[in-house]
């Protein structure tokens, strides 16, 4: 895997995280539009994205900080391996 692909599909995964912890402490914060079953819910899962927020945090850093040869080699350690050219 390139280095750029992984860091363009962990910048989507960032916006996901951040769209879906913005729409739970929406829910959350009104209980009366949304119904408190919602509410309730919604006020279990902000810790469970806080710690993906965390964790996407964590692993953005330490790929922006992976030479791309590094990266594109330590990517392909569990690959299939390649068959040589009769």
């Amino acid at each position: 895997m390139k280095k750029n692909d992984a860091l363009d599909k962990l910048d989507r995964a960032g916006h996901t995280i951040n769209n879906v912890n913005a729409s739970a402490w929406n829910t959350a914060l009104n209980p009366t539009q949304y119904g408190w079953g919602k509410s309730i819910l919604s006020i279990a899962s902000i810790p469970v994205l806080s710690a993906a927020s965390i964790g996407h945090l964590v692993s953005h850093a330490v790929v922006r900080q992976i030479n791309p040869d590094t990266f594109e080699k330590i990517t392909e350690l569990g690959g299939t391996p390649k068959t040589p050219d009769p």
